[in-house]
């Protein structure tokens, strides 16, 4: 890993060798710290460097713990390493695309963002919008102030990928939200 590393002009590879999972004072000269091959209970505890891990072990993944800026698979190229490397020199977070897919929970196979599930309040929502009641007569019928009646119907229209109330409505109609 350090020769490819080496071959990155961006990058000085300061030391290679086995952690020990404990802090030391080498570490006070880099910016970046990589680990390789390690569980999440492994990943060193660094006193502020960000850490980039290379792992399979897919279960262990999670990001933005222990100062971890970048989780990238064994196989991960050269490029995407260095890549990795210098966003968490940059105080950024690296995310390979699997990661950000499920970040953004898009669908692999067909690109479309898959739907956040409505609370039992917004489906109580939607099927007063479905009834053709405004955010007053909403408000009023929960007990809720309209502020909080808006909020309710921007959540629903984000969750269903609609731009409009009636379309929100149509959707729930589709997906048997709304009953007929």
């Amino acid at each position: 890993m350090a020769a490819l590393l080496a071959e990155d002009e961006r990058l000085d590879v300061i030391e290679a060798r086995a952690l020990s999972g404990e802090a030391d004072s080498h570490e006070n000269l880099a910016d970046v710290v990589v680990a390789a091959g390690l569980l999440r209970s492994q990943i060193p505890r660094t006193s502020g460097v960000p850490v980039v891990v290379i792992s399979d072990i897919a279960s262990q993944a999670r990001i933005l713990q222990r100062q971890v800026y970048a989780w990238l698979p064994a196989n991960a190229t050269g490029g995407q390493l260095a890549a990795a490397i210098v966003a968490a020199a940059n105080d950024l977070i690296a995310l390979t695309e699997e990661q950000t897919r499920r970040w953004l929970r898009i669908d692999a196979e067909d690109d479309q963002v898959v739907q956040e599930a409505l609370t039992a309040r917004e489906l109580e929502v939607l099927r007063m919008l479905a009834d053709g009641l405004g955010n007053k007569e909403i408000a009023a019928r929960l007990e809720i102030s309209t502020h909080t009646v808006k909020f309710h119907v921007a959540q629903i229209l984000a969750k269903l990928g609609t731009g409009s109330r009636a379309e929100a409505v149509a959707v729930g109609m589709r997906r048997g939200l709304v009953p007929i």
